[in-house]
């Protein structure tokens, strides 16, 4: 009987335990933070890059069809403030210059939302999914039709520089167009 007692309490102990190891983590401004994790569609199918990482809306050769006038790849991404999805009016002007440019085709594209490394997984997961919304509500606002963008958060995981200080920070703080 008392070595019963004994595993149950054993038992409970390793259950207790176990309960513990997931603690909800929480955003740089203490806040917990929920995620719509990136890569699915509402439907189900998955969300990818015909032309691979690294396509994008002024490749000659991509789905969009829209080259030239773009300035490089630069001209597809729009940067952020440190935990913020506010448009800034930079981000505006290249958006608009990318609107123009959509109203010629038929394409459609992708808006990768992405931030920095600080924060939890979880937290710039939801960060990068409302700078992609904001990106996709302006390029709405301007006359592309929504049927013709999807979103998508790669939160912290898609660096496009690896440093750790201010000025790798301020560019992976972004939203990138990318032609399906």
């Amino acid at each position: 009987m008392k070595r019963l007692a004994t595993m149950i309490i054993a038992v409970l102990f390793l259950g207790i335990l176990a309960g513990c190891g997931a603690v909800p983590k929480e955003g740089p401004d203490g806040a917990g933070a929920s995620a719509q994790e990136g890569g699915m569609n509402a439907d189900g199918s998955s969300v990818g890059r015909p032309g691979g990482y690294g396509s994008n809306l002024d490749d000659p050769n991509g789905a969009g069809g829209m080259s030239g006038g773009m300035g490089g790849a630069s001209g597809n991404v729009v940067h952020f403030e440190f935990n913020s999805a506010a448009l800034t009016p930079q981000a505006e002007d290249i958006l608009s210059n990318n609107a123009r440019m959509l109203a010629k085709t038929s394409g459609r594209i992708t808006v990768e939302g992405h931030c920095d490394e600080r924060g939890t997984r979880e937290y710039n997961l939801a960060l990068g999914q409302q700078r992609a919304d904001a990106a996709a509500r302006y390029l709405i606002s301007q006359g592309i039709d929504a049927s013709r963008i999807k979103t998508i958060s790669y939160g912290k995981e898609r660096p496009i520089i690896k440093g750790h200080e201010e000025t790798s920070w301020a560019q992976n703080r972004r939203a990138e167009l990318v032609s399906q």
